[in-house]
């Protein structure tokens, strides 16, 4: 229990730096707020609790609750700098707008009900996860948090289980576990939980603050009507975090919050390594369609970007890794074409699984594409994140074109999951570029909407950024 309650104070942390630094009282409609201040908040305070335990733990070990009252005065420190520049609310309508909205609303909240209910089976059945939970992710946390030079296995060769990979997840798992004094499965449990609400928060929140209250909550179903998204978080592996990383990281760029932006896609850096492939994408993406942005997102992803470089070339150097043991030999295999329709094929295949039964998470995207058409204005918008998706999907596809493994256990044991990561940000991208049911004249507009409208109105009059 010790452990879950310091796993909630890395959330509170995290929403107070988002409260903070955000702009809270500019953001409409008020529910969207919150829901994006909570999202962002867990996603920035695991993080951010993650470096602070690693470096500490790296730095001084003979003083693990060091970081304890670090943190502690953290969240002092922000609370009171919160308090002290405190101004009054700002006066918004907190209305769903129409009756759609409200029954959106409620039916977001039923499906995280049922979806819940499902995975407490799960967990239940399965406390420590699948394979990748415990022999990865979880045992790397027991390391750390066991301290002394045993800290060190976390990441030496003989680990075994990919001892390359960042240590987000293990770090903060590991957090709670020291501070609450018991290595107990329901940490890594709430961990994996947290970063679906995360998700579902952004998504539902982010919208409604961008584009309109409706494709807010149509977002969030969306994310509850993936089967392979549910399927992924009583598995505890890290491609939930990573997916709810990329998605923020996307999202607060639209938002004109580059530096939080920024941050979100050093810490998916941080998570596994098809985050350093989002962080190099991400960035050059910026600086293609929104130039003006890119030196404070770059800013922004700096610091832990720093970090994982000093993870990568001192303290797993010379450790076999994925791309290091393709790169040797890897003109004979692309020369192959076998490979090629071997991959496509495979991509195919793993989009199609997404499916549970007759139903696909792509069939009411479509609906929706089809129902309310893309809006014209946001262009833009859909080529930068759409962009992202596209490159991402180039870089995995190359990736495995020059893999020195078996391409075929290659493709099965880690396919479906790389496109678990990259939904979010492919529902994002559809979704910001379609017009709005309450643009439509299905309902007139509600005051909370009203500004987001007049904002959209303005970016699409104003100079496009390079």
């Amino acid at each position: 229990m010790a452990g879950l309650l310091w796993a909630l104070f890395a959330v509170a942390l995290g929403g107070l730096l988002v409260y903070r630094f955000v702009g809270f009282a500019a953001l409409q409609p008020r529910w969207a707020a919150w829901l994006l201040t909570f999202g962002a908040g867990v996603s920035l305070g695991i993080g951010l609790t993650s470096v602070v335990f690693f470096l500490l733990r790296l730095a001084l070990p003979a003083v693990p609750g060091i970081s304890v009252w670090l943190e502690i005065a953290l969240l002092v420190g922000i609370g009171y700098e919160i308090f002290r520049t405190r101004k009054p609310a700002a006066v918004g309508n907190t209305k769903n707008g129409f009756l759609l909205n409200l029954l959106l609303a409620c039916a977001v909240l039923l499906a995280l009900a049922v979806a819940t209910i499902a995975m407490a089976g799960a967990w239940e059945a399965n406390p420590w996860g699948n394979w990748d939970a415990w022999s990865i992710w979880n045992l790397r946390a027991r390391f750390l948090a066991t301290g002394g030079e045993l800290s060190h296995r976390a990441w030496a060769p003989t680990l075994g289980s990919h001892p390359e990979y960042p240590l987000l997840i293990s770090a903060f798992v590991a957090r709670c576990w020291v501070y609450g004094h018991s290595m107990s499965a329901a940490v890594p449990i709430a961990t994996s939980y947290l970063y679906l609400l995360a998700l579902l928060s952004l998504t539902a929140g982010g919208l409604a603050v961008l584009r309109s209250q409706s494709l807010g909550w149509l977002g969030g179903l969306a994310i509850l009507g993936t089967p392979a998204v549910l399927h992924e978080v009583p598995a505890q592996y890290a491609d939930i975090p990573l997916g709810c990383y990329m998605a923020g990281a996307l999202l607060f760029l639209l938002l004109e919050h580059p530096v939080l932006g920024g941050v979100l896609a050093s810490m998916a850096a941080w998570t596994k390594d098809e985050g350093l492939l989002f962080l190099a994408v991400f960035l050059a993406m910026t600086a293609a369609f929104r130039g003006r942005q890119v030196l404070r997102a770059g800013a922004g992803a700096l610091p832990v970007s720093i970090l994982v470089i000093a993870f990568k070339a001192v303290l797993v150097r010379g450790t076999p890794s994925l791309l290091g043991v393709s790169v040797p030999g890897f003109l004979s295999r692309i020369e192959v074409p076998g490979r090629y329709w071997q991959i496509i094929g495979a991509f195919g295949s793993g989009f199609a699984s997404m499916a549970s039964g007759w139903y696909h998470p792509l069939w009411p995207v479509l609906v929706l594409v089809f129902v309310l058409r893309f809006d014209r204005t946001r262009r833009q918008d859909l080529l930068f994140s759409g962009g992202i998706c596209a490159l991402m999907l180039a870089g995995y596809f190359t990736i495995y074109l020059i893999t020195a493994n078996d391409l075929m256990w290659q493709l099965q044991t880690s396919l479906g999951r790389l496109l678990v990561q990259l939904w979010p940000c492919f529902l994002v991208a559809f979704l910001v570029s379609l017009r709005t049911p309450e643009s439509l004249g299905w309902a007139p507009l509600s005051a909370g909407a009203q500004p987001q409208a007049k904002r959209a109105s303005r970016n699409t009059k104003a100079p496009r950024r390079r």
